[in-house]
């Protein structure tokens, strides 16, 4: 169920209950102003889970922003969770795609983790110490393990079987997070889990995990989208402009695809996929030279 919401000239953001949010909150980085409801007792639950969460403006927030779902969701009795985050570029830009690979992006994720691992042990019932391990040391795969807590970065399809075994095992921790899985369950004949009933298995057992926080960016026809779901919330779809604001312009129940988005931008004048194709070149021309001026 996709829930579309309009702006106003004066703000834009999603409205919830009669109430507009404008979120003017920056991408990793500069200065804009953010205005977003806050919680209360008297909030329906409606509104509770459809409340816009604005797009985080650095790692450090994004790792509070996950922690929060993350514990709401293990009140809510998720115990197997998955989180997908947005890493900050570490010698990279926009347009060279972590030319250090999986072990460059390790790099950039490992504190984010930590950080959201320290908040989150101190829940009741997630306290204890957790003891680092590396699964393997080619594809950058790193776990977090404790008495009540474990959490696997960056699991692939040849991890699997540790992974099964850390979840279903008679030592299992009460809460396992996997953080950017790196499997490939869709788009090939073949899946990495194989086929048959292994692929069956495999894919039945990573389904369990339940999206709690994932932030993803994508450019659509030229337009600068965030998709953000943020438990118990719904996932979120925003456009962000080259100044850094991002505009909540729809909900949805469930992700949303590629071409969900495209619909929503269609019916929107000022995206790019209705500008001319000599103002999506300039346009893109624009990006293009602000992703070099990035610093590495």
């Amino acid at each position: 169920m996709l829930h579309k919401h309009t702006a106003g000239a004066e703000a834009r953001g999603c409205s919830l209950g009669g109430r507009r949010l404008v979120c003017r909150r920056p991408v990793f980085g500069g200065r804009c102003l953010t205005v977003c409801a806050k919680a209360s007792a008297s909030d329906s639950a409606e509104v509770r889970v459809n409340r816009v969460v604005p797009i985080p403006d650095g790692p450090v927030q994004q790792a509070q922003q996950a922690a929060q779902a993350i514990e709401t969701a293990w009140r809510d009795g998720v115990r197997l969770q998955r989180v997908e985050l947005l890493l900050p570029l570490i010698g990279a830009t926009d347009l060279d795609d972590w030319p250090g690979g999986i072990r460059q992006q390790f790099k950039a994720a490992q504190p984010m983790v930590e950080n959201i691992l320290r908040t989150v042990k101190q829940i009741k019932g997630l306290q204890g110490p957790l003891a680092a391990n590396i699964w393997d040391q080619g594809d950058a795969v790193g776990a977090w393990t404790g008495k009540n807590l474990a959490c696997v970065l960056f699991p692939t399809a040849s991890t699997l079987d540790r992974l099964t075994k850390l979840c279903n095992g008679p030592d299992a921790p009460p809460l396992v997070l996997i953080v950017n899985p790196q499997w490939e369950t869709r788009g090939n004949l073949v899946s990495d889990f194989g086929f048959g009933q292994k692929k069956a298995d495999a894919e039945r057992f990573i389904d369990s995990f339940q999206p709690t926080y994932c932030l993803k960016q994508l450019r659509v026809y030229g337009d600068s989208i965030r998709t953000l779901k943020a438990h118990p919330n719904r996932w979120q779809i925003h456009v962000v402009s080259r100044g850094g604001s991002s505009d909540c312009i729809a909900t949805r129940d469930e992700q949303p695809s590629y071409q969900d988005i495209e619909s929503l931008l269609r019916d929107r004048p000022e995206s790019m996929m209705n500008k001319s194709i000599f103002d999506r070149i300039k346009i893109e021309f624009a990006f293009n030279q602000d992703s070099l001026k990035q610093q590495p």
